[in-house]
């Protein structure tokens, strides 16, 4: 059986002290090491979180000025590409009216060379008529 004397007053008050010693030397300032290190990792982790967001926002802000910058290489693209249009609608209309300019000149100087050619051939016929009808007649014609 289990007998009751000093021995067991000794176990318990060796294990009060024991507890004491350990409780002052080792439990206490381990959990207070854990408890800061669960305060640097809380730490930590809410720096990244704030890190996180401030990246997203910064990332939304670059993505929003990427789009507003291809937006107006677009329109900037758009615009030179109708003014290259007009331009090449202007250099045609010019070369058309240019052209149809020496076309219409063209015909007036043809028409002024057949029409000198044509009172040149009545004369030249006048005289070749004039020297047939000599010839023929075999005398002077008036």
């Amino acid at each position: 059986m289990i007998e009751l004397n000093i021995t067991l007053l000794f176990q318990v008050i060796g294990f009060f002290v024991l507890y004491l010693i350990l409780n002052t030397f080792l439990y206490k300032p381990v959990t207070k090491l854990l408890e800061e290190r669960d305060k640097n990792i809380t730490g930590a982790k809410r720096e990244a979180e704030l890190l996180e967001a401030e990246l997203q926002k910064k990332l939304l802000a670059y993505e929003n000025r990427l789009n507003d910058t291809k937006a107006k290489a677009q329109e900037e693209r758009l615009r030179l590409r109708q003014e290259g249009l007009d331009k090449e609608r202007d250099l045609l209309e010019s070369a058309r009216k240019n052209s149809l300019d020496s076309i219409q000149q063209a015909k007036i100087k043809l028409e002024k060379d057949i029409q000198s050619a044509i009172t040149r051939l009545k004369e030249e016929s006048k005289a070749i008529s004039k020297d047939i009808a000599e010839k023929i007649l075999e005398r002077k014609v008036a």
